[in-house]
Parts: C-alpha cells; sequence; structure tokens
C-alpha cells in the first residue's frame, strides 16, 4: 500500500498541451478518417450522389419507420397500406415482409369474403419473407400451417407437410440461434409427428434439405433525366427551359406559337 502511494507520488506530472496542437491534430484525424472511408459512391457502381437502390433503401426504412409509428398509435388496418409499399421494395426487406403478413393476418375485413383476401394476402407475404431467409417468417408458417390448436388462424388451411419442412428449414435457420429465437412450439411439433406418413415426412426433409433462399428483386427507383456534367435538367432540346414555358407548363397552357413553323 506504501508502496503504490510512493509511486504515485513520484510520477510526473504532463505538461498541458497547447491548443493550436490540439486543433491540428483534431483537423489531422479528420482527415485521415475521411482518407480511409473513400469516396461517396452510389449504387452498383454510380459515382457520388447517384439515384438507385440506395436511395431507394434510404426511402424505405423511412417508410418502414412510419408503417410502425402508425401501428402503434392505429393498428394495422392503418398502417397496411404503408407496409404494403415497403414491402414491395423486395430484397432486404422482408422484415417489412413478415411484419404486414403478421398485420394481415390478424386483421378483419368489412365482410367474410374481404376476411378471407386478407389472409390469402398475409400468407404470401409470410411466404415470401420465409423464402428469403427470414426466421420469423418461417416460424410462424411451422406454426400456422400445422393444424395444431396453437398459434392458429381463421381461414387459413392446415398443411402439415409445408409446416414440417418449414420447422425444419427454420431449425437449420443460422439466426435462430444467432438472436436466440423460440424453437418451434412442442405441441406443433407433436402434432405434426402424429400427423403425417412416413412418406410425407420424407417429402417435408426433401424440402429442407433442398430449401435455398428466393428474395424478391430489389426496387430501384429511376434516376432523374439530367443534362451530362450538369445538375440542371434540360429540355429535349438540349436547351433549358425559359421561365415562361416553366410558367405555362406549370399552368396547363401552351404558348400560341406552340408548334408553329417559324420562317425566317
Amino acid at each position: 500500500m506504501m508502496r503504490s502511494t510512493s509511486l504515485s507520488a513520484r510520477a510526473p506530472v504532463p505538461a498541458p498541451v497547447p491548443a493550436p496542437v490540439l486543433a491540428l491534430v483534431f483537423a489531422l484525424v479528420l482527415a485521415l478518417a475521411a482518407c480511409a472511408s473513400g469516396p461517396d459512391r452510389g449504387p452498383r457502381g454510380q459515382g457520388p450522389g447517384g439515384a438507385g437502390v440506395n436511395q431507394g433503401l434510404s426511402q424505405g426504412q423511412t417508410l418502414l419507420a412510419r408503417a410502425r409509428d402508425i401501428q402503434g398509435e392505429e393498428g394495422c388496418a392503418r398502417a397496411a397500406p404503408a407496409y404494403r409499399v415497403v414491402a414491395s421494395f423486395g430484397a432486404d426487406y422482408e422484415v417489412a415482409q413478415y411484419e404486414l403478413g403478421a398485420c394481415l393476418l390478424e386483421m378483419t375485413g368489412v365482410n367474410d369474403d374481404e376476411t378471407a383476401l386478407l389472409r390469402e394476402e398475409g400468407l404470401f407475404w409470410t411466404r415470401r419473407a420465409a423464402w428469403a431467409g427470414h426466421a420469423r417468417a418461417q416460424h410462424r408458417l411451422a406454426h400456422l400451417l400445422s393444424g395444431a390448436n396453437y398459434d392458429q388462424v381463421s381461414d387459413v388451411a392446415p398443411d402439415p407437410v409445408a409446416a414440417m419442412g418449414w420447422a425444419l428449414v427454420y431449425d437449420d435457420n443460422a439466426a435462430r440461434s444467432l438472436y436466440a429465437l423460440p424453437d418451434v412450439a412442442e405441441p406443433v411439433l407433436e402434432h405434426l409427428r402424429a400427423s403425417l406418413s412416413d412418406e410425407e415426412a420424407a417429402d417435408a426433409d426433401a424440402f429442407a434439405a433442398s430449401f435455398e433462399t428466393m428474395a424478391m428483386a430489389a426496387f430501384a427507383p429511376p434516376a432523374p433525366s439530367r443534362a451530362a456534367g450538369s445538375g440542371r435538367i434540360r429540355a429535349p432540346n438540349g436547351q433549358r427551359p425559359g421561365r415562361r414555358r416553366l410558367a405555362e407548363d406549370s399552368a396547363g397552357t401552351a404558348s400560341p406559337t406552340d408548334g408553329a413553323i417559324k420562317t425566317p
């Protein structure tokens, strides 16, 4: 104890670093960080600020957050339209497809026919997410299609072979252990084992053994039409439209000389 105290007492006190030196070091760190990160490239090899997949991802994340807010505040019926938009962004938006499916599976339509349509659409989006490798969607299908009296939804026909196939696919999904997701419920597995013949069980095994992920094509917003080397939108003839023409276009009117042949 005494030795530790004496060592601390003899330790030299560092001199304060001058402020200009600190500023120079900070600027150097920022410059090195910028060089290490490289240029801000657009999607699929486009240059900085290019429109395309990255822009679509940014829009999709914003819409997904909005859909979740609407669901939390007003319920699935109001959130479903926003979820549909995000789900259709395709690849990398399987979570939106799964959440849309979950919403549709719990919604009730204005009549039995609409409720059945909502169930069909809910199963479609849940399957799309499951085929893309989304673990929660695979887990949900194993329950939904089992026919067991567990986590069931009205107007969903049981398919025990498919349910067992998805249970096996889910069991092999690395995300299940990575995110500590729950196992398929034991009552569901017991029901499936009792329901399936040896041939049907073999079909489920074959489905799981040959399973390969299939994601929707990713949505890429079209890039705006701009003149090369310029940020200005150009007229079809390559010239910048004048203010008068822009005003006429905005008002929905045409110039009286439009289409007229001008003579020298």
